[in-house]
């Protein structure tokens, strides 16, 4: 299937979870379930996936291929792509570029290959160095990689299959947009000063959570919703997630533009993060832009569903997951790259009209999965 009609599809798709299924709590569970699940597929093994600019500045090492669909700056020197026992065997590029690259200093490219093709300027390329140079002083380097691909000019390598950024970005909006729209079934509720996630005694597939950005003041989170805040019985010190082995965890985050998320407070590393997902929202006002930052401490655990959002870090915080976002800016930390692994697999519904349409929407997202998960396995 050519990359476009592909792409289409998986936005079709996207679009009849949202819409077709009816407003049963079966179908509503469904819809959530398919959503998460056309996330994990949306991913592949890309640990950033932006559809607008990406700046990283003073970030050391990026664990996980990149997918830029505006420009791509790297103010310093680091590493692309530097672990690949962690994605995978993959034959899509570990850097993407669809728009310019800027490069203040040296960058590596420790596994897989580059593919720039709409890169303009006077650059030039050295084969027997694997090098890519600006027209200044930055190179992209790419001579640690064992990938064939990566001896070649970086501008004429080909794009990842099946890849169309716009239909892309449609289909994540409409995840998105159903996960926001799903009722909550797990709790947040405060003990001590941990803010605790409650699943409520599910013990398999998706629970839902809605944390309010408006309900913090600073380190002091409004527990019981009365409107105030208590300085000795309302201060979080720590994030702590542990999600059941079955399960996935579905945070929205709401009303959180302009802020940061945990800032001021330690987020430590609880268990199956990688069954993490956070999903976060525009507000209401669709003239401004989104722009949220991460906080946490030194990491922020789970992955980042945020199609609509121009994302940062703060504070050298160092993301542990796999994001999606308009735009990324990232400074003073490493990306690290953690796969999302979703519990739940698609589900039909048992109304055959229906069900046929999914059946064509989906085909080629289903064939992606099995073929990802034997990657990984590999």
């Amino acid at each position: 299937m050519n990359r476009l009609s592909f792409r289409s599809c998986f936005s079709a798709a996207c679009l009849l979870v949202v819409g077709v299924w009816g407003t049963s709590a079966l179908h509503a569970q469904v819809a959530v379930n398919n959503a998460v699940y056309a996330y994990d597929q949306a991913m592949r093994n890309y640990g950033l996936i932006t559809f607008g600019d990406t700046t990283l500045s003073n970030y050391g090492d990026t664990w996980g291929p990149l997918a830029v669909g505006g420009n791509l700056t790297l103010n310093g020197s680091g590493s692309i792509a530097q672990k690949p026992e962690l994605f995978g065997v993959t034959s899509d590029p570990t850097l993407y570029v669809a728009g310019q690259l800027n490069l203040t200093g040296d960058t590596q490219l420790h596994s897989g290959y580059a593919s720039t093709p709409n890169l303009t300027g006077n650059w030039s390329y050295t084969s027997n160095q694997r090098r890519l140079q600006s027209p200044g002083n930055g190179r992209l380097y790419s001579a640690n990689s064992s990938d064939p691909q990566a001896a070649f000019d970086p501008r004429t390598n080909p794009t990842p299959a099946n890849w169309d950024f716009a239909n892309l970005e449609n289909g994540l909006v409409a995840i998105s947009q159903t996960l926001a729209a799903a009722t909550p079934t797990g709790s947040i509720s405060l003990q001590g000063q941990t803010l605790n996630f409650n699943a409520n005694g599910a013990t398999s597939g998706v629970v839902v959570f809605n944390l309010d950005m408006n309900l913090f003041n600073g380190v002091l989170f409004d527990a019981n919703g009365n409107g105030s805040w208590d300085q000795n019985q309302e201060r979080v010190s720590q994030v702590k997630i542990d999600v059941p082995t079955d399960v996935t965890y579905v945070i929205n985050v709401l009303n959180a533009t302009d802020k940061t998320i945990f800032g001021g407070i330690n987020f430590n590393s609880g268990t199956n993060n990688e069954q993490l997902l956070w999903n976060i929202t525009p507000d209401s006002n669709g003239s401004l832009a989104d722009s949220v930052s991460l906080g946490g401490g030194a990491r922020f655990y789970g992955s980042i569903l945020a199609p609509e959002i121009n994302l940062s870090n703060s504070g050298n915080v160092a993301p542990e997951g796999q994001i999606v976002a308009s735009s990324y800016t990232h400074n003073g930390a490493e990306l690290h790259f953690k796969p999302f692994d979703s519990t739940v697999g698609f589900t039909p519904v048992p109304e055959p009209r229906t069900w046929g349409l999914i059946t064509v929407a989906l085909a080629g997202a289903m064939i992606w999965h099995q073929r990802r998960r034997q990657k990984r396995t590999a």
